[in-house]
């Protein structure tokens, strides 16, 4: 039987996740095919953020005070994770990879070419829509979120019944210096592609549908509501997502 990992190789992408996504909870006997499969995934998601990065940056994009800089993920990053997976219970593959080879990533802020906005707080006046723009978060904010679940379950024991509503990334809202809500990853699960709950007009979309819409679009992915619209310089940024 081919693994996943050698289709996944040769360029079925789509359909791997989307196999491995009907496993449900992953069998222990599959469970280092589905990882190594994550691995590589997010591997090529961080080349992609690594070329947007460059090119956002020639494009003139002014990162809000306060968020700029998220280093790669390190070896400390990693064993914090082990922790933090060994403290919440299982992690998604593909939620587990992302914090370990894509790390924080910030595309929110100021871009005239884009039409995007942050400091004035009108986005949705100046591009007639919300961009979306690509946030994910790192381990130290995941470790920070955790801390603070675990003290509101020391304040209401009641609250360990619903498990961990992780709040991944800030939803469009926010991204764009409104008052919103978040992008949400129920924890603990051992299913490989969680749904991201609170995207807007995307409800089951999973996570790693989200990062090969959101490459596929130049890390701008609510322009794929209004393609017409795009600006121009948008071209520049989109790609086919090779994961």
């Amino acid at each position: 039987m081919t693994s996943f990992a050698q289709r996944y190789a040769v360029g079925d992408y789509e359909g791997v996740w989307a196999d491995m996504r009907r496993l449900g909870p992953i069998p222990e006997a599959l469970l280092e095919d589905c990882a190594a499969v994550a691995a590589e995934t997010m591997r090529r998601v961080r080349r992609h953020v690594d070329r947007l990065t460059a090119v956002l940056t020639e494009l003139g994009l002014d990162q809000p005070s306060g968020w700029e800089g998220f280093p790669a993920p390190t070896a400390a990053d990693h064993a914090e994770l082990d922790e933090l997976a060994a403290e919440i219970g299982p992690l998604p593959v593909a939620l587990d990879a992302c914090l370990r080879y894509v790390g924080g990533v910030l595309f929110a802020g100021d871009c005239p070419a884009l039409n995007l906005r942050w400091t004035a707080g009108d986005q949705f006046h100046v591009a007639g829509l919300y961009p979306d723009p690509l946030v994910l978060p790192d381990v130290k904010t995941m470790r920070h979120m955790w801390n603070e679940h675990r003290y509101r379950v020391q304040e209401d024991p009641e609250l360990a019944e619903e498990g961990f509503h992780y709040e991944f990334a800030p939803d469009h809202l926010h991204k764009a210096n409104v008052s919103g809500a978040t992008h949400d990853i129920f924890l603990p699960s051992e299913i490989a592609d969680p749904v991201l709950h609170g995207v807007q007009g995307r409800e089951d979309i999973t996570l790693v549908e989200y990062l090969r819409l959101s490459i596929a679009w130049g890390g701008m992915p609510g322009w794929s509501f209004q393609p017409d619209r795009a600006p121009a310089a948008l071209a520049a940024l989109r790609t086919r997502p090779d994961f």
